[in-house]
């Protein structure tokens, strides 16, 4: 049998108490407001530069495979494609 909502929301704040003793309690605002723009600023840059390399391989990979494409050989003997009429 399960306990009711509000006890089952009772335990939840029990252990978010022993959570923030055991740890100091989370504030998303802590810390220089230089610190986080620059931690914020920082990922941007990584985001950005993670970006550009993917699109420098995606570029390389399609210019070297449409390079190989032009320079293929011709068949050497062309190839005859009969279309028969559906009766």
């Amino acid at each position: 049998m399960t306990p009711p909502p509000n006890e089952r929301a009772g335990r939840a704040l029990d252990v978010e108490r022993e959570l923030d003793d055991l740890v100091a309690p989370y504030e998303p605002s802590s810390g220089p407001p230089l610190r986080r723009y620059a931690l914020w600023l920082g990922r941007v840059f990584a985001g950005a530069v993670l970006a550009l390399l993917a699109v420098a391989a995606i570029v390389y990979i399609l210019h070297t495979h449409l390079m190989q494409a032009q320079t293929a050989p011709a068949p050497k003997k062309p190839v005859t494609v009969r279309i028969i009429p559906a009766s």
